[in-house]
């Protein structure tokens, strides 16, 4: 019965090996493994400012839609959990943007950014609050903060979804005795299901970070990375670097200097949340 599971590990450890196999040569998409360079590829990556600058690009991304995905998934499912009689319909209405796929909401955002024909510069406009319309995937101040928002109208169902599990799975009997006690809203919410769900909305908060660090499909159809290098990200530089310049052995050693990263990042916030149960308990 674990058989399938083995297979699938076995796979990607192999995959994993013949990633590194190609981090420590020269090779190109044509030439595999061609001319041993040892670590001249990391050495390359740490001092390639490009690279360096695709690093912030990916952490203010990652960081800033996980954050306002998190909030608005946790708000949203404080106001839904509650059995009410269109609960359930609202539920589903909200988790339609996670069910689109990612190339169709890219195409959607970019046409409501159109500087011509989106709605967005139209109704911006006819209310005043603009002299004429923006650019706003061509401005380097703009483009992030674009692709950041249709992110968090893609991806903020799936926090809701995580959220709204995590409530419905309290326990009743804290909230029996706070009302027993006469406890206040606020109280019953600041000391009993704050509290009690924070362990869940930090793990929440690492799915999501996770799938934000690989960001990909939104930068390319939306921006291709620009204006510039400002929406450039660690994946999509990659893939220019893999599939535009061919350098496939420097694409495995930054693949595999992000895979490290993240495994960075996923093990600090993952003991900060036993910390912080261990503190609970």
């Amino acid at each position: 019965m674990i058989l399938p599971i083995l297979i699938i590990l076995v796979v990607m450890i192999s995959f994993l090996f013949y990633v590194i196999g190609l981090s420590v040569t020269d090779s190109t998409l044509s030439k595999p493994f061609k001319d041993f360079v040892g670590l001249a590829n990391f050495r390359k990556a740490l001092a390639d400012q490009t690279f360096i600058h695709s690093i912030g690009n990916t952490l203010l991304f990652a960081f800033g839609v996980t954050a306002i995905e998190t909030f608005l998934g946790f708000v949203l499912a404080l106001a839904l959990y509650t059995e009410i009689r269109a609960g359930r319909i609202l539920r589903t209405l909200a988790m339609l943007p996670l069910f689109t796929p990612p190339v169709a909401v890219a195409m959607i955002w970019r046409l409501i950014y159109d500087p011509v024909s989106g709605f967005l510069n139209h109704y911006l406009f006819k209310f005043g609050l603009i002299e004429r319309p923006l650019a706003f995937l061509g401005r380097a101040d703009l483009a992030m903060p674009s692709i950041m928002a249709a992110d968090v109208w893609q991806w903020t169902p799936f926090c809701f979804l995580l959220i709204l599990a995590a409530l419905q799975s309290l326990p009743s009997e804290p909230y029996e005795a706070a009302a027993v006690d006469g406890a206040s809203s606020w109280q019953v919410f600041w000391r009993i299901t704050l509290p009690l769900v924070t362990p869940s909305l930090i793990v929440t908060f690492l799915f999501r970070l996770i799938i934000a660090l690989k960001v990909f499909d939104l930068v390319f159809i939306l921006t291709y990375g620009g204006p510039g290098s400002a929406t450039q990200v660690m994946s999509f530089y990659i893939y220019k670097v893999g599939f535009t310049m061919f350098k496939t052995g420097y694409a495995a050693a930054l693949t595999l200097l992000v895979f490290f990263m993240v495994a960075i990042i996923s093990t600090i916030l993952t003991t900060g949340r036993e910390l912080l149960m261990r503190w609970q308990r």
